[in-house]
């Protein structure tokens, strides 16, 4: 569990109080294929505060297991 935190930590760098402005995160939130409010793709530069929260809240396991593939590959390195 705490591999799991320290990873989410780390993906977020220094934008731990806001997630939302962390690059490694908006690129994976657009790589899973986020959509805005009209169902078109959006882009990295694109996701806001409202976005990521809507996108973590709907896709909440998808992100768990990331964050647990980001923690095995800490431990790995």
């Amino acid at each position: 569990m705490w591999r799991i935190i320290a990873a989410a930590v780390r993906l977020a760098g220094p934008h731990l109080l806001a997630p939302w402005r962390s690059p490694v995160l908006r690129w994976r939130m657009e790589t899973y294929g986020v959509l805005d409010a009209a169902g078109r793709p959006m882009t990295a530069q694109a996701i806001t505060a409202k976005d990521f929260f809507r996108f973590a809240g709907s896709n909440r396991l998808a992100l768990w297991r990331f964050l647990r593939w980001a923690a095995v590959l800490e431990q790995v390195a």
